[in-house]
């Protein structure tokens, strides 16, 4: 704990008083309206953006706070955008590469397959291929542009492209071809 002096100055106290403050329990950094680029070996891999975010360090872990939500744009070689993310908070524990989204999660890829659930994880040290990149145990909604498919728990590479759900509970497809008439 450190012990910060606190001035006073009026008709009743006029003297120096002292506060005890946890340091430990205050961002290093706080940062409003945040926009920043990620990038890996000089290639910009991501753009975030973020009403508020907080970082947090100390010798024991080191991550950065997202409490008012996330967006963020995955690019591909070519700076496409490869992948889009939303959720109303995250955290990110840096040191060991692990991403928690929470509240209202969605991914959406390349090929227009969405990913939509409360809680998951994105190990942004697996390969890209991976399939043990994303994964939740919780219900999830996969829209892909012929079916929806819901279930309680999943896993997937980093495009979305390979995926096991757990729990199946729904698969319906879409025929936008014989869809009835208005």
């Amino acid at each position: 704990m450190a012990c910060v002096l606190m001035l006073s100055c009026n008709q009743r106290n006029t003297g120096i008083t002292t506060t005890d403050v946890n340091v430990e329990n205050r961002p290093l950094l706080h940062e409003e309206y945040m926009s920043a680029l990620v990038s890996d070996s000089g290639v910009t891999r991501a753009r975030i953006e973020a009403k508020i975010c907080d970082i947090y360090s100390n010798d024991t872990a080191s991550y950065w706070f997202f409490p008012e939500g996330i967006y963020v744009e995955q690019f591909d070689s070519l700076f496409q955008v490869s992948a889009r993310v939303w959720a109303d908070t995250a955290y990110h524990f840096d040191r060991i590469g692990l991403w928690h989204l929470i509240k209202n999660v969605k991914l959406e890829n390349a090929a227009g397959t969405t990913c939509e659930t409360s809680e998951l994880f994105w190990n942004s040290r697996e390969p890209a291929n991976s399939i043990e990149s994303i994964y939740t145990d919780k219900f999830v909604k996969i829209t892909e542009p012929t079916r929806v498919i819901t279930a309680i728990g999943f896993k997937s590479n980093q495009s979305m492209s390979k995926y096991i759900l757990y729990e199946n509970a729904f698969d319906m497809e879409i025929d936008e071809h014989n869809s009835p008439e208005e």
